[in-house]
């Protein structure tokens, strides 16, 4: 593995209060927006400045449906949303649901997650690994194209399109300790 190489800095931290699929709808009300994101190894927890919100993918969310382990923590990139942005409907920055959203140029793949994702400094950050592409469920691909009514087979052409991380990346947090990640905190990959 090579040396670690900024992509970008955080520009958004959320949490999902409770699921975001809702009878085949995808809801942006259950996301919001925190100023402070702890990682555990239970998943992640936000604080929006009065309170602490404990994400859906927590272990100990009050309605512990949507725990899985594998998607303790989700990351997007601005660049994803571009593309998203010129193929598709303008969609909130964030709608996607990830915890954090990274400012980067450039699409990225998950293969160029292999290494990890480092965030935060040098001197103080974590490593997060075993990155998976995050599925665009139906759900989702009907806010994206704006199409409400469209059935899975209608709209297999725009999910392709939506894979390969488009939708963003999900992510265990394996022996993490706590770690609380801040707005302009520095997040870097492993080059190839």
């Amino acid at each position: 593995m090579g040396d670690w190489v900024e992509v970008g800095q955080v520009v958004k931290l959320q949490v999902h209060r409770r699921r975001q699929r809702d009878k085949g709808v995808y809801r942006l009300d259950p996301l919001a927006e925190v100023s402070t994101l702890r990682l555990t190894p239970d998943g992640s927890i936000g604080f929006d400045g009065r309170s602490w919100i404990v994400d859906s993918h927590h272990r100990y969310h009050p309605e512990g449906a949507t725990h899985r382990p594998g998607r303790a923590l989700s990351i997007g990139f601005t660049s994803h949303y571009e593309d998203i942005w010129n193929r598709f409907t303008p969609i909130p920055l964030g709608a996607s649901g990830e915890n954090l959203i990274v400012s980067s140029d450039e699409v990225v793949s998950e293969g160029e997650l292999d290494g990890g994702i480092r965030i935060g400094t040098p001197q103080a950050s974590i490593v997060v690994k075993d990155a998976r592409v995050a599925e665009p469920c139906v759900a989702f691909t009907r806010l994206v194209t704006g199409r409400a009514e469209a059935s899975a087979h209608e709209l297999a052409e725009d999910r392709e399109r939506l894979r390969n991380g488009i939708r963003g990346f999900v992510m265990p947090l394996d022996g993490i300790d706590l770690f609380d990640v801040v707005p302009g905190a520095p997040v870097a990959i492993r080059a190839a």
